[in-house]
């Protein structure tokens, strides 16, 4: 599908460089975030004020997002919330945000951390941070940071998002703010029941609270406790082409999935911190963090397999295949996701200028995913021919007789494959900063110097058994479906309702037929640790660094060092034989930065940035197992002497910020040189056991380049717009992204991966008296999800995609009630490769209605 952007980049790049006496005109005089003139700033005014403010005050280049006084930011999904910030992407899971990239880069190249300690991933063989199960209910604010400092971990190509916690001493005494939500979806349906899933749709709801007091002498001491629990039930339809072939200038699809996902998403969770602040000078606190997603969902899954393409007949876009067959599949997809994270630090501010800092983080995140995958295949016969045209790229087949291809009992039992992917990651860091005079309070010239180390263990553990049947034995799906049926997307008008297997009629007959069905038990055995390796990552740091800051400047600059040691505990697997391997590695980093920020006047700032950044590889790239396929002689690999992607960044900012922290205007530029990129090649031969082999792995072969330039502009309140109209605020942003992938073996290509061109956000915001209201509007545009050196068209990508999404809250004293309109568009996900359509991914709209209170 495609879409029109062109007015939407006018208007919010435009808006990035509008002159900013426009707008600030009739600005209010300065006050504080909170109060002014006994005025107090609420709801988005106060998180736009909040978040102005932390920028302002950041010696680093970045930008910040914070909680209203009800604990609300513009999203209850972290990552969702990333993504209204400039320069910032989101990448998303069907409707809802999963990982974050900074600046054009690959979500592998953003670390995150939970008020500077770095967070434990689990996610399958990569370093990408998933944030779907931590509300943004559960912390104070949000930063994130894309320059970097001495003092500031090095494996930061992209940048670092911070969560930051609660505090007991942010605001009174003792507060309490709890929000109650339910909700539904319209995305309905696809029959939900099913194996493990005793109930179809139903309510959606959600609920979370936040409690701080402060106690003791003097009041002390604090203890923030924040919980939280969500469940969203919604159904996901997709049709997902396998790939096509060219057939007289027709792209004519391989296979085409039709695919219903019945999903129910449990999260919960929270925190608990105690904080204790003697004097001013000694600051301490203990926390510990524990949030949970848990999936159940099914998967049916339809195909209609190509057979013989009639080449005679396929012409003026249609094609003929004479021949097809298929199969219907069922996976369940229960999903663990849990995350813990404790942490303890110290804090010592001395009267003549010394600070002091210590702290000790562990963390673990686990990713568990223990399947039952069921087929049964359709063989490939003339009673299945179909003709196929392409419609907006997308695979239209309508077949010759669909009574055929529906008919269950057609299908015969082919494979059980249950299998168990299990990730675990574990954290441990301790840290130590020392500095003189070297804070942002201070004048002359300060000095700090820290050290840092960290060991993170990252264990793989994947197993499979395989079934098949019995010799003599042809079981069909006849016996094994459920009463209901599916309609699946795209048939051309035709009838085709989809057969959904009952797993759960499987079962028991697998377990009372025992004599029906076959173990492969060399391959059931070899599964059980071909697939297992622990990769080991230990990083010791240490940095210096020097500051000068005058009344209306502070350069702070020096260097940051980083050794880090790998280990691979895993196999080479040899045919059926597994042998027990061992490898590492280690290499250095030094890595200079330099920052510089300057106040041009009182309200406008400019900042200038040089740092130099790695990106760590994926423990996929460093470990995966050697595998010798004994008849090709080709050796595969993981290569644990990868080094790190390298780069060298440039960064400029220029910043307006208006009275009161009332409005900013923001633009900003950027462009990274990055030198090691990976890439899989042959790495010449390697004797084994007497025998050459052909070795292929990951290698540092070439390099890439990203420039940006990113437009923002927040005004909490027109004021030049006459009466109730004045109450109006907006948000606005806009980024220009340009890069360039090089090629290991000559080429390029003008993108990176997961990098659009252009994306930006827009809101419109009112707030008078007792009702506010926002209407939020998102756009990404075309990002690439994978890109091939030798074959352009099979370069994937998502194709633009817009997202609207309304609120609505009425005051009520202390009370709050709110209504949510989650894609009120009704958007699609769509990926393309250069043929035609790869994936159309629909999950429909989210409808919230609930309350807050704050005592």
């Amino acid at each position: 599908m495609l879409r029109s952007t062109t007015t939407w980049r006018a208007i919010l790049l435009s808006a990035a460089v509008i002159p900013a006496s426009a707008l600030a005109q009739e600005a209010p005089a300065p006050a504080s975030p909170d109060t002014a003139n006994d005025i107090v700033v609420t709801g988005y005014a106060r998180q736009n004020a909040q978040a102005i403010a932390a920028k302002r005050d950041n010696d680093r280049i970045g930008e910040f997002l914070a909680s209203d006084e009800i604990g609300q930011q513009p999203d209850y999904n972290i990552s969702d919330s990333f993504r209204r910030l400039p320069g910032v992407t989101t990448v998303f899971d069907e409707d809802e945000g999963r990982y974050v990239g900074i600046r054009g880069m690959n979500p592998n190249f953003t670390v995150g951390t939970l008020d500077g300690a770095v967070l434990a991933t689990a996610e399958r063989q990569n370093r990408q941070l998933n944030m779907e199960a931590i509300p943004t209910t559960a912390v104070a604010g949000l930063e994130v940071i894309k320059s970097r400092t001495p003092d500031v971990e090095g494996n930061a190509i992209g940048g670092i998002v911070n969560l930051l916690s609660r505090s007991a001493f942010d605001r009174g005494i003792r507060t309490f703010v709890g929000n109650a939500f339910i909700g539904t979806s319209d995305s309905q349906s696809v029959p939900g029941k099913g194996f493990n899933r005793p109930s179809d749709d139903g309510l959606n709801y959600r609920a979370d609270a936040t409690f701080a007091t402060r106690f003791g002498a003097d009041e002390s001491w604090g203890l923030v406790v924040t919980g939280a629990y969500s469940r969203k039930r919604r159904d996901q339809e997709r049709l997902n082409p396998t790939g096509y072939t060219l057939v007289n200038g027709v792209p004519v699809a391989s296979g085409i999935i039709s695919a219903a996902y019945p999903n129910t998403v449990d999260r919960y969770g929270g925190t608990a911190k105690l904080e204790w602040h003697p004097d001013p000078r000694v600051q301490a606190e203990v926390s510990a963090t524990y949030f949970q997603q848990s999936d159940n969902e099914l998967r049916h899954q339809q195909q209609l397999t190509r057979g013989t393409v009639d080449t005679a007949r396929t012409t003026n876009g249609t094609a003929r295949v004479n021949t097809a067959g298929g199969f219907l599949r069922f996976n369940d997809f229960p999903l663990e996701k849990p995350l813990y994270v404790a942490q303890g630090k110290v804090k010592w501010t001395g009267d003549d200028g010394h600070h002091a800092a210590v702290r000790g983080s562990w963390s673990r995140a686990m990713f568990l995913e223990a399947s039952n995958q069921l087929q049964f295949n359709l063989p490939t016969s003339a009673a299945n021919a179909y003709s196929q045209t392409m419609a907006g790229g997308v695979p239209i087949a309508v077949l010759d007789n669909s009574a055929t291809f529906t008919n269950p009992a057609n299908y015969t039992f082919a494979s059980y494959t249950p299998y168990r992917d299990r990730s675990v990651d574990m954290v441990r860091e301790g840290q130590f900063d020392w500095g003189y005079r070297d804070t942002a309070q201070d004048r002359g010239l300060g000095i700090g110097a820290g050290l840092k180390y960290r060991a993170a263990t990252r264990d793989f553990d994947t197993r499979q058994a395989v079934w098949g049947p019995a010799t003599g034995t042809t079981p069909t799906a006849a016996t094994f479906v459920l009463p209901d049926r599916w309609s699946p997307l795209y048939t051309g008008g035709q009838s085709r309702p989809q057969p959904l297997l009952d797993f759960a009629a499987f079962q028991r007959y697998f377990t009372e037929n025992p004599t029906r069905f076959t173990l492969n038990a060399a391959q059931t055995a070899l599964n059980e640790r071909r697939s297992d390796y622990i990769v080991g990552e230990k990083v010791m740091g240490s940095y210096v660094l020097l500051r000068h800051t005058g009344d209306r400047h502070s350069l702070i600059t020096g260097i940051r060092y980083e050794d880090t040691e790998t280990t691979i505990d895993g196999f080479r697997v040899a045919g059926n034989t597994l042998i027990p391997l061992r490898r590492g590695s280690d290499y250095e980093s030094w890595l200079p930065s330099a920052t510089f920020n300057y106040d041009l006047s009182d309200p406008f700032k400019l900042r200038l940035a040089y740092y130099k950044a790695i990106g760590r590889p994926s423990p996929s790239d460093l470990g995966t197992n050697e595998t010798l396929n004994q008849t090709t002689l080709v050796l595969t690999r993981g290569n644990p002497d990868l080094r790190p992607r390298v780069a060298q960044n440039f960064d400029a900012s220029l910043e307006y910020y208006m009275p009161g922290d009332a409005g900013l205007i923001s633009l900003a530029t950027f462009y990274k040189d990055i030198r090691d990129d990976i890439y899989s090649r042959a790495a010449g031969g390697t004797v084994i056991d007497g025998t050459t082999y052909q070795m292929t792995q990951p290698q540092n072969l070439a390099g890439s380049r990203v420039f940006g330039v990113e437009g923002a502009v927040v005004v909490n309140k027109l004021r030049f717009l006459p009466g109730p109209l004045a109450d109006f605020g907006v948000s606005l942003n806009a980024t220009y992204l340009n890069g360039k992938s090089r090629f290991p073996d000559g080429g390029s290509f003008d993108r990176l991966t997961q990098q659009p061109e252009f994306q930006g956000n827009a809101a419109l915001f009112y707030q008078r008296d007792w009702l506010q209201a926002r209407a939020s509007y998102a756009h990404i545009g075309r990002q690439y999800t994978s890109i091939s050196p030798t074959a352009p068209l099979t370069n994937r990508y998502d194709q633009p995609f817009d997202q609207l999404d309304l609120q609505t809250r009425l005051t009520f004293g202390t009370i709050q009630v709110m209504g949510e309109v989650r894609n009120a568009t009704n958007a699609h996900r769509e990926n393309f490769d250069g043929y035609g359509t790869r994936d159309q991914n629909f999950f429909g709209r989210q409808f919230w209605l609930g309350a807050a209170v704050k005592l």
